[in-house]
């Protein structure tokens, strides 16, 4: 079966490949993160949103791991994100609707630049990780925030790639990019 983009799609990860691309120090580092935005998230606001931003910190933090060793977002990480974002939105006491919203036109329009891409050049610019887990941010964070954000992850990447290019490698994990950047914005804005 192939993709969007025509290009077959790999396997599905499972848990347990989940599990096993953690390492023990890699599931500590996710612990640590999970511990450091509950903290912060329960100074600025509640109970419920620490523990949310706790799991978010936690999930991110895997994904980050992941992404740069495997250049892949597991789904099973990435798309749940997404209702407890919505979980979130509603401890915030925040409209769902427009984020609901930022999230369709988000995945619509990148998935149609990744298709777009596919066509002008033949191969994948953007990963459909990519695309759900910046769909996901979209209903974590406030549509007015959204730019900015997107501005943030491009901005780390493209020095990202400079450095790599610097050093003749090519590929960038973007996912790397904007899990730990969603974490970010969501425990600080």
């Amino acid at each position: 079966m192939s993709s969007a983009t025509g290009e077959p799609r790999p396997p599905r990860i499972t848990w347990g490949q989940i599990f096993t691309w953690l390492g023990p120090w890699d599931r500590a580092a996710c612990l640590m993160c999970a511990a450091l935005a509950f903290a912060l998230a329960l100074l600025r606001h509640g109970w419920g949103e620490a523990v949310v931003a706790a799991l978010l910190g936690a999930v991110t933090a895997a994904i980050t791991l992941i992404d740069r060793r495997h250049f892949r977002i597991p789904d099973l990480l990435s798309l749940p994100l997404i209702p407890l974002g919505l979980i979130a939105a509603h401890l915030a006491q925040a409209a769902l609707v427009p984020r609901l919203l930022a999230m369709a036109v988000v995945w619509g329009v990148l998935t149609l630049l990744q298709w777009g891409f596919w066509v002008l050049r033949g191969r994948s610019g953007l990963g459909s990780g990519d695309v759900k887990l910046m769909a996901a941010a979209a209903v974590w964070l406030d549509p007015s925030v959204l730019p900015t954000y997107v501005l943030a992850c491009a901005a780390t990447a493209l020095f990202e790639g400079l450095w790599r290019r610097a050093r003749l490698q090519t590929k960038i994990a973007f996912g790397a990019h904007l899990a730990p950047w969603l974490a970010l914005f969501v425990v600080f804005t």
